[in-house]
């Protein structure tokens, strides 16, 4: 009677945590349906957590829940051009605000290939123009997520 009523205890508290610290955690950015749904395919395909929004103000208010509860987000895809209120830009400002190493990997139909050094100076951690493949995305986003 007391062994299951000990190793209960010692199995909540220890496996939470350690399965924690193993989440790579992705937040994707974009007003785009079809984006969301084929990033988030691909990103949970690499064994990371998908978390999609759309809009910039959602996107602050994840984050920052994700960092007051101790669950960090590893890379955020960002879509540069999102409709109305805040734009990509200044969302990412935001999450640098709040989260000086917050990778941000800029996506964007606008952008071209040879646009990384800009867009790195720019203090994303990566750059994935629109349309992209799932090999695209897989690349970029362990580059980034393993430069962490």
């Amino acid at each position: 009677m007391n062994t299951p009523t000990t190793s209960v205890p010692d199995t909540g508290s220890t496996q939470p945590a350690e399965s924690a610290q193993k989440v790579v955690r992705v937040l994707v950015v974009d007003d785009e349906v079809g984006m969301r749904a084929l990033s988030c395919a691909i990103i949970k395909s690499l064994g990371f957590q998908a978390i999609a929004v759309t809009t910039g103000e959602e996107a602050i208010e994840t984050y920052r829940s994700h960092l007051q509860s101790q669950e960090p987000i590893a890379a955020v895809i960002m879509d540069l051009a999102l409709p109305g209120g805040m734009s990509g830009l200044e969302t990412t400002d935001h999450l640098r605000q709040m989260d000086s190493s917050a990778a941000v990997i800029a996506s964007s139909g606008y952008l071209q290939q040879n646009a990384r050094a800009a867009a790195l100076e720019r203090g994303f951690a990566g750059i994935l123009p629109k349309p992209y493949t799932p090999e695209r995305l897989t690349a970029e986003l362990r580059w980034v997520v393993t430069r962490r």
